[in-house]
C-alpha cells in the first residue's frame, strides 16, 4: 500500500502539501502555495483524515483529491 510519509510535500501545480504528522488515521498537513518560490507562503496545520482508494491512501483538503 502507497502510504503519506512525513516529511514529504504531495500535490500539484502550485499548492502542495506537505505532511508534518500523522497516525493511523488522520494527516496534519501544512498547505504551501508557491513552494520553492521567492512568494512561498505556508498556512496553519490542518488535520484530516485519511481513506484508502484501492491501494493508496487519499485525502481530501480544499475540495481536491491528494494520492499517496
Amino acid at each position: 500500500m502507497t502510504k503519506f510519509e512525513v516529511g514529504k510535500m504531495y500535490g500539484e501545480h502550485s499548492r502542495k502539501y506537505e505532511i508534518v504528522a500523522r497516525t493511523a488515521k488522520y494527516i496534519t498537513f501544512v498547505d504551501v502555495i508557491h513552494a520553492g518560490r521567492y512568494n512561498e507562503k505556508r498556512h496553519e496545520p490542518t488535520k484530516v483524515k485519511i481513506h484508502v482508494w484501492d491501494d493508496r491512501e487519499v485525502i481530501f483538503p480544499h475540495d481536491e483529491t491528494v494520492m499517496a
